[in-house]
């Protein structure tokens, strides 16, 4: 039983710490390669790959249900 108990808290510490986490560095390197280097591939998928953890993370939040409740 205590296994599985540090298996639940690693899993939330990496969703709630780490992705966050990682996808603020993403964003920093994109702007800061982006700055130097101007707008590329790289840049557009470093800010997608950020949007993205960010857009998971806020949609976990104030999720409802299918019938709006």
């Amino acid at each position: 039983m205590p296994f599985l108990l540090a298996t639940s808290f690693r899993r939330w510490l990496l969703l709630s710490v780490a992705v966050p986490v990682g996808a603020a560095v993403a964003r920093k390197a994109a702007r800061s390669i982006e700055a130097r280097r101007g707008p590329s591939v790289v840049t557009k998928g470093l800010t997608k790959a950020a949007d993205a953890a960010q857009r998971s993370k806020k949609g976990r939040k104030g999720r409802r249900d299918r019938t709006g409740r």
